[in-house]
């Protein structure tokens, strides 16, 4: 069962990022609905675009609206987001920094450059991106599940992976069974095996 994946994570922090994209904060429990009501027509059209999968439509759309709103991080956050879907590794890059500047504290934003740098191999500068977004939300579920995969898979420590896997099952309330056979897997390999997190 292969732990490289892309598009589950992203999928995960771009919809949970359209919500909250006018935000300069880390997301808060709230209604999605009344999220929905909150957000300016254009940037819904963003949403639905992404939310489809068209990506490369949802960048014009996201960059007039970021230069309208150039004070709020969330819009450079899908903007990097959609670029780095659309292959635009550079674009993405650029947004994402644009997202951290303007709001050091989003955890979400971290989060999406780490896994740009680790796409583009840079995986110390990937680390240093998923540590900060722990820094920042030390209880952000995807960013355990994605810097275990960087040291599982990428820096070939599986004993620092295996606590980051376990954090993000108790953060998923155990439903990823994925994840639970990496750590099962991880546990046997390294000679601890014990019981796997689902009963």
């Amino acid at each position: 069962m292969s732990r490289f994946s892309n598009n589950w994570p992203t999928a995960c922090v771009a919809i949970l990022m359209l919500l909250h994209g006018c935000s300069n904060a880390p997301p808060r429990d709230q209604d999605a609905a009344t999220q929905q009501q909150q957000l300016p027509k254009t940037y819904e059209q963003a949403i639905t675009l992404m939310r489809s999968g068209d990506y490369s439509a949802a960048i014009p759309v996201l960059q007039k609206f970021s230069e309208e709103h150039p004070e709020l991080a969330g819009p450079y956050l899908n903007l990097g987001i959609a670029y780095r879907q659309a292959g635009e590794p550079q674009a993405a890059l650029a947004a994402l920094d644009k997202a951290v500047e303007i709001n050091p504290a989003g955890a979400e934003a971290h989060l999406q450059r780490g896994i740009l740098y680790r796409e583009q191999g840079d995986f110390h500068a990937a680390l240093t991106a998923y540590e900060q977004a722990l820094k920042l939300r030390p209880d952000y579920a995807l960013a355990h599940r994605n810097i275990g995969i960087l040291y599982d898979l990428y820096l070939q420590q599986p004993a620092k992976a295996l606590p980051h896997y376990k954090r993000y099952m108790q953060l998923a309330d155990g439903d990823d069974k994925t994840v639970n056979g990496w750590i099962v897997d991880l546990e046997r390999r390294s000679g601890s095996a014990t019981a796997s997190v689902e009963p």
